[in-house]
C-alpha cells in the first residue's frame, strides 16, 4: 500500500486576501517547522512526504493546483492526504485507517445556518469577502440550482482532503473542471444572490469540489472538526481535542509555543 502526505507552497505570491504581508511573514519564518511537523506525520502514516513548489503565483490558482496534484498523485499512490501548508497534525492517529478512502474524505461546513441571524445586517454593511464561506455556499448552491438540484447548506474545506485511487478517480477533478467553469459563468449572470454576495464569487476549488460531489452523488466521508480545527474568528483557539490544527490566520506560535 503506497501512501504519500503532501502540500504545495510558495513564497512568490500575489496579493490576496489570504497573502497578507503578515501571512507571508509567518509563512517565511515557521516553514522549516511546518514542514516538518508535516514531515513527521507522514512518518507516522507509513507515508512518503512531498512539498511541492507551486507552479503559479495566483492564490486562486494554486488551490487548483493543490487538486490537480490530488489527482495526479493517484496514479502513483494507493491513498493520497493532502495538507495546507498552514495545517499542523498534532496526533499519532492515522487519518488513513480511520476513514474508508473508498470515499472522498474532507471536512463539510455549514456557515449558512451558523450565521443565519446575521445575513441581512451583514448584506446590509456589505462585509463578505471572496474567502467567506458563506459566500461559497451561496455560489454553490446557485449552480446546483441550475440543475434543478436543491443543494444542502454544506461546503466542503479542502485544508485536510484525502482518497484513494478509487475516489479520487470516481470524483474527476480535473476532467469537471471546465463543466463547473461554465456552470459557474452562468451562475454569475443568473443573479440569483444581491449584489453584495455574488459581487464576491469567484472560480474555487471548494466551490467546484463541493458542486461536484452533489451533483454526481459522490460517496464521502465528513472528517468533522477534530480531523480539521480551523482556527478562525470562530474557534479562536486551538483545541485539545484536536488531530489537525489549521490556522487560518497564520498565527503559528499559538501552536509552536506549546508543543
Amino acid at each position: 500500500m503506497k501512501r504519500i502526505v503532501y502540500s504545495i507552497y510558495t513564497s512568490n505570491i500575489e496579493e490576496h486576501t489570504s497573502t497578507s504581508p503578515f501571512k507571508r511573514s509567518q509563512f517565511e519564518k515557521f516553514k522549516d517547522r511546518l514542514k516538518q511537523r508535516q514531515e513527521e506525520y507522514a512518518r507516522i502514516c507509513g507515508a512518503q512526504y512531498k512539498l511541492f513548489e507551486a507552479s503559479n503565483t495566483d492564490f486562486i490558482n494554486i488551490q487548483f493546483e493543490k487538486l490537480i496534484l490530488f489527482t495526479e498523485l493517484s496514479k502513483e499512490y494507493d491513498e493520497v492526504l493532502y495538507l495546507d501548508f498552514d495545517v499542523i497534525p498534532i496526533t499519532d492517529k492515522v487519518l488513513f485507517d480511520n476513514f474508508d478512502l473508498n470515499k472522498i474524505c474532507g471536512y463539510r461546513l455549514d456557515r449558512i445556518t451558523e450565521i443565519q441571524h446575521k445575513i441581512a445586517r451583514r448584506i446590509k454593511e456589505d462585509s463578505f469577502d471572496r474567502m467567506n464561506m458563506f459566500c461559497k455556499t451561496c455560489c454553490k448552491k446557485a449552480m446546483l440550482l441550475l440543475e434543478d438540484i436543491n443543494s444542502n447548506n454544506y461546503i466542503f474545506n479542502t485544508g485536510v482532503f484525502a482518497g484513494n485511487k478509487y475516489s479520487i478517480k470516481k470524483l474527476d477533478f480535473i476532467n469537471r473542471i471546465k463543466e463547473c467553469d461554465a456552470i459557474f459563468n452562468e451562475a454569475i449572470e443568473d443573479n440569483l444572490y444581491p449584489e453584495e454576495i455574488n459581487k464576491w464569487w469567484k472560480p474555487n476549488n471548494e466551490v467546484y469540489v463541493s458542486y461536484i460531489v452533489e451533483k454526481y452523488n459522490i460517496p464521502y466521508n465528513d472528517i468533522g472538526l477534530p480531523w480539521n480545527f480551523i482556527i478562525d474568528n470562530w474557534n479562536p483557539e486551538p483545541s485539545a481535542g484536536a488531530h489537525m490544527l489549521h490556522h487560518i490566520r497564520k498565527e503559528f506560535d499559538l501552536t509552536f509555543n506549546e508543543n
